[in-house]
């Protein structure tokens, strides 16, 4: 090859060199989210555009007991996702991410909720249904009354007895389905 060969190669195509080490980082992050697809519930595996011959890998991970199969098998995910496109699977991945946040919030207020309806009683399940009007008034009501019955019952308890939660806990569920409808 000539030097004006060359010259013209170079000129007409741009090569684009990639390390070796980027490509194993490459590699290792889809090897990770292969490892995170393994590992989600079967509802949140539906909602990501897999093909199938993915779907069956990662049905196969799950089903090994030996760890080093299953690392094998993970490394064949991995190889299978550089072969796909991610951006789909990206998105489908943080909208779950984004979903886990959301409820992990609304499950901390609704217990801050039910805390505040069983301290300070009625007058905060109005506000509670001003903030959030899918909640249905008469169960909260009738479930504020109840966990407040609970507690006092709790607090005539002695010390070794377990207190019951059970009011407090459908409480906090009434709560925390009505903010999920929000």
């Amino acid at each position: 090859m000539s030097k004006e060969d060359f010259d013209s190669y170079s000129d007409e195509e741009e090569v684009e060199f990639i390390s070796r080490s980027q490509i194993k980082r490459e590699t290792q992050e889809l090897q990770e989210m292969g490892e995170q697809l393994v590992e989600m519930s079967k509802n949140q595996l539906a909602n990501i555009p897999l093909n199938q011959e993915l779907s069956e890998a990662i049905v196969l991970a799950r089903r090994l007991k030996s760890r080093e199969a299953k690392r094998r098998q993970i490394q064949f995910i991995g190889k299978l996702l550089r072969n796909t496109d991610m951006e789909p699977i990206h998105q489908a991945l943080e909208k779950i991410r984004t979903q886990g946040q959301r409820h992990q919030l609304y499950r901390q207020q609704s217990i801050d909720w039910a805390e505040r309806i069983c301290q300070e009683g009625p007058s905060i399940v109005e506000e509670f249904l001003a903030e959030f009007y899918h909640g249905d008034r008469q169960q909260l009501r009738q479930l504020q009354r109840a966990a407040a019955k609970e507690a006092a019952a709790n607090a005539k308890l002695e010390d070794d007895k377990k207190a019951s939660k059970t009011q407090f806990t459908k409480l906090q569920q009434c709560l925390l389905e009505a903010m999920e409808l929000q």
